[in-house]
């Protein structure tokens, strides 16, 4: 190190993509530059107008270049890609900030700035995790609407020629579709989730990522080295010799068990005494098909469709929807693909829905009760998935089903689209199940009265944990009382599985709590059939089930409800795991 350099500095984010980078530090600005309140004179207005005009359309072109030279036209950076165009034609955007100039006669800078602030605090409020993380693609236009307003180059990714460990306030679509042709080794940025785009890709991608880094930027020097660890969460500004050597080791460890690992994609997932349970993907575009399959997925548990809805000013048609679950129902054709329903209204942003402002949007007009209200959006969705039932095993499921009336009420939709297929002797499969998501208390404590009418359920550990802890699980205050293994969470989780096996149905789990290895072998014992991730969770915690005696984990999962708390709880799990797998890290 040379000597008057900073000291070494370390800071923890959240894990995005395993592994470990080291490298040469490369600072990509993305962070929205600061502007000034101001007004111009009324004979200026035209010229502002003007000039705001002229940096959407730079904005433009410069995304169309991007996309342009991604190679598959159906990837998902592709579709981002063209999510932002959209969004430079958004009307709430751009329409928005041409009034606000003529209205206020302010500048167009402060005018554009106080329009997109306006739009991410509507993003902001979303209580969806993966909806909210949209807000950043808003952002990442913003900031480059605002430096082509500025007359500022915006830095590019393409232009990197060396191996560099990339430090960034966020990273935007058009950045990791550039990582793609470039020697990135992994980054780091100030902001993000595991939902976030960015961390999607870094996945996809296989490099090593933290996100979440609060203050990464600020402590980012010149060509300094930067280490990343993807898997601990865990940023090295400076490193000192010992340091670097010992982040070596762990590059070489994490390469070793991620070789390792990939043996483990190709088997079953059966336990030491002949149990099989499925190991299933959660997926939301059509491309991810492909690494679900070659990360050992059974087939798909969760395919999200929200996407299909976002940032567009019309709706999508029913041949949009056919087609893209038609895509993924051939990838896994003779493997289960469960499409569930939209889930969005409420507090989940559309653009070209008009929603009235809620109190409490998390529990009003949303998901199936949007669906119900809103017929004529529903139906051409259930009409594609029906169709689309013809090329592979595909299922149905409703999200936020409260009770028995209110799945009645949707399978009645679903009856009536079915006869207007018939009648156009449209093909579709007669026998394709129906399920639906068990994520309110109210549908556990009558799970036995839903299994009756329904093909599967699916417990989706994310809301079912926020609406019976009562909990909003972002707010910073009160988010320590998110537990996923609070005794009365794991007493759902039993009476949801012993309700749908008593009436000879599969239950599944698809909500982050499934894909935790730290969860698996509690989840084994309580008796789930089916547990559905991220793809590249599979392969460990295959591995940890087929090291699994699924009688034993079911005695254990049995002596763990007993105890009163979910520290309780959290700490016998960990003896036993740690006594039963000491070779893996919880």
């Amino acid at each position: 190190m040379t000597e008057g350099r900073a000291k070494m500095r370390v800071l923890k984010g959240i894990p995005a993509s395993g592994g470990v980078a080291i490298g040469k530090g490369f600072f990509l600005n993305r962070i929205l530059p600061r502007s000034v309140r101001s007004t111009v004179g009324r004979e200026q207005v035209d010229e502002e107008v003007a000039a705001f005009q002229r940096a959407v359309a730079h904005s433009r072109e410069q995304i169309l270049s991007i996309r342009d030279g991604v190679a598959d036209p159906s990837s998902e950076h592709h579709q981002i890609l063209t999510v932002h165009l959209a969004l430079l034609e958004d009307s709430m955007l751009v329409d928005q900030t041409i009034r606000t100039i003529r209205e206020n006669q302010f500048a167009a800078d402060w005018a554009f700035n106080k329009v997109l602030q306006n739009l991410l605090e509507t993003f902001h409020r979303i209580e969806d995790p993966y909806l909210r993380e949209r807000g950043h693609d808003l952002r990442q236009i913003g900031h480059r609407v605002l430096e082509n307003l500025a007359g500022r180059p915006v830095d590019s990714i393409a232009a990197i020629r060396e191996p560099v460990v990339i430090v960034a306030h966020d990273l935007s679509p058009a950045d990791t579709a550039q990582i793609l042709k470039s020697p990135v080794l992994g980054f780091a940025t100030d902001v993000g989730s595991r939902t976030s785009h960015t961390a999607i890709t870094a996945r996809s991608l296989g490099i090593p990522a933290v996100v979440g880094v609060e203050g990464a930027t600020e402590e980012y020097r010149s060509a300094e080295t930067v280490i990343v660890d993807g898997e601990e969460g865990v940023v090295v500004f400076d490193p000192n010799e010992e340091t670097v050597r010992e982040y070596q080791d762990r590059r070489k460890a994490y390469a070793q068990r991620t070789r390792d690992l990939a043996k483990f994609a190709r088997l079953p997932t059966v336990t030491r005494d002949g149990k099989t349970l499925l190991l299933l993907a959660n997926i939301e575009f059509p491309e991810e098909a492909d690494v679900a399959l070659r990360s050992g997925a059974y087939g798909v548990g969760l395919y999200r469709t929200e996407f299909l809805f976002l940032n567009r000013k019309d709706l999508p048609s029913e041949e949009e929807h056919f087609e893209t679950y038609k895509k993924v129902a051939e990838k896994f054709v003779r493997h289960p693909v469960t499409i569930r329903t939209f889930d969005l209204g409420g507090d989940k942003f559309t653009s070209q829905i008009e929603l009235a402002d809620e109190m409490n949007p998390a529990m009003g007009l949303r998901a199936i009760r949007f669906c119900l209200k809103e017929k004529e959006i529903f139906k051409p969705q259930l009409r594609a998935i029906l169709r689309a039932s013809t090329y592979g095993k595909v299922r149905m499921m409703f999200p936020m089903i409260s009770g028995v009336g209110e799945l009645r009420e949707a399978m009645a939709v679903v009856e009536e689209v079915r006869g207007e297929l018939r009648r156009r002797r449209i093909p579709y499969d007669k026998e394709m199940p129906i399920g639906i998501m068990v994520e309110i208390p109210s549908a556990a404590i009558v799970a036995d009265l839903l299994a009756r009418e329904v093909g599967f359920f699916s417990i989706g550990t994310n809301d079912l944990i926020q609406y019976s802890l009562a909990i909003d699980r972002v707010n910073e205050h009160v988010s320590y009382l998110y537990e996923p293994l609070h005794p009365a969470i794991l007493r759902l989780v039993r009476r949801v599985v012993e309700a749908g096996h008593d009436a000879g149905i599969p239950v599944s789990m698809c909500g982050e709590m499934a894909g935790e290895p730290f969860y698996s072998y509690a989840l084994l014992g309580l008796g789930l059939d089916e547990l559905s991730m991220n793809a590249a969770a599979i392969p460990r915690v295959k591995r940890i089930l087929r090291k699994s005696v699924a009688y034993e984990a079911k005695e254990f999962a049995g002596a763990l409800l007993l105890h009163a708390t979910a520290a309780e709880i959290g700490r016998a799990l960990r003896k036993k795991l740690e006594d039963l797998f000491p070779d893996e890290r919880f």
